[in-house]
């Protein structure tokens, strides 16, 4: 089973926003830190800063539910 196409526009949304405040840069540094970056996106889209980070770094994965057929033979 795939993701909805809503939660997949989300967690691009949440990768832009991310890339985007993680390349400002101020006297040739990074303006706002990670940890930083990921809690203002947190607070913004109603997530934890965890779920953010999971988002960001690739490490959710699409549910799967394993249901039986109604019309497959065991």
């Amino acid at each position: 089973m795939s993701m909805k196409p809503s939660t997949i526009r989300l967690h691009t949304d949440i990768k832009k926003d991310f890339d985007k405040m993680s390349n400002i840069k101020e006297f040739g540094v990074s303006k706002f830190s990670t940890d930083y970056v990921l809690n203002y996106l947190g607070n913004k889209y109603y997530k934890s800063a965890k779920t953010i980070e999971n988002i960001v770094f690739n490490r959710t994965k699409p549910a799967v539910i394993n249901q039986p057929s109604l019309f497959t033979e065991l």
